[in-house]
């Protein structure tokens, strides 16, 4: 975190086995967390920021295949055990991963 503060991220790991913590994050009604990891990833330092569209969610994607690489061992299959939702500095959320596929939010 010293050597990049501004690509700091505050993540949150969370195992959902009954779909409840989906649908307090208030992700679409086809989505389904039951008995998926749910990584809440927020940006304290502004890196969504300024990003909109396509570059949005090519930076989501990055993120999360860093963040997947230290579940690898609970997450077998990423498209198929990891639900991930992004929000910005002041949580408001910005988009989500599900089923393989990144979404943002609102479309």
């Amino acid at each position: 975190m010293m050597t990049n503060p501004t690509n700091f991220l505050y993540v949150k790991f969370y195992y959902d086995s009954d779909g409840r913590l989906g649908r307090i994050a208030k992700l679409p009604g086809y989505v389904d967390t039951t008995g998926k990891l749910l990584v809440d990833v927020t940006d304290i330092r502004d890196v969504f920021s300024y990003k909109s569209g396509i570059a949005l969610l090519d930076k989501f994607k990055k993120e999360l295949e860093v963040l997947s690489s230290y579940v690898n061992l609970l997450a077998t299959d990423m498209d198929a055990d990891i639900v991930a939702v992004f929000y910005s500095q002041r949580e408001i959320l910005l988009g989500y991963f599900y089923q393989g596929e990144y979404h943002l939010w609102g479309e």
